[in-house]
């Protein structure tokens, strides 16, 4: 058996056949696609809450003591002459005076009563998803007559 190689030809022999093949030439590219998983998670809003405070009235009865300072002035028998306002006082007679008077003053001081806490948490859960993938395989139909 001979073989002899040049370049771009093989040529075989065997007893009973004599033939020359060429080395395979590419004439294109065939690619198969798969289809891989592509996951992400998106945040859609699905409830609102809003806070406030609520102002609420109700009414409380406070009761307070209040004083007055009064000057008195009362003329005894066999005193002096005494003139109130430009007028001569008579004996036993008696006149009033305010000096100081109290009034009620009411203050209202906000002060925190209650504290509510308000937060806020994430939760994260597994879920599991089945998906089906397509992928691509190459399938040949063979038309022609087979060659050895």
């Amino acid at each position: 058996m001979e073989e002899r190689q040049e370049v771009g030809t093989v040529e075989e022999r065997s007893e009973n056949e004599h033939r020359a093949v060429s080395e395979v030439q590419q004439i294109g590219t065939l690619e198969l696609r798969e289809e891989v998983l592509s996951v992400s998670t998106e945040r859609t809003q699905t409830g609102q809450v809003s806070f406030r405070r609520e102002v609420q009235t109700r009414t409380e009865t406070v009761t307070t003591e209040l004083r007055r300072e009064t000057l008195i002035i009362e003329v005894q028998p066999g005193a002096a002459e005494v003139f109130f306002n430009g007028e001569l006082l008579k004996a036993g007679e008696t006149r009033e005076v305010l000096l100081y008077d109290e009034q009620t003053v009411v203050n209202k001081v906000p002060y925190v009563t209650e504290e509510v806490k308000i937060g806020k948490q994430v939760i994260t859960e597994q879920q599991q998803h089945e998906v089906e993938l397509n992928y691509e395989v190459l399938v040949v139909d063979e038309t022609g007559q087979e060659v050895r």
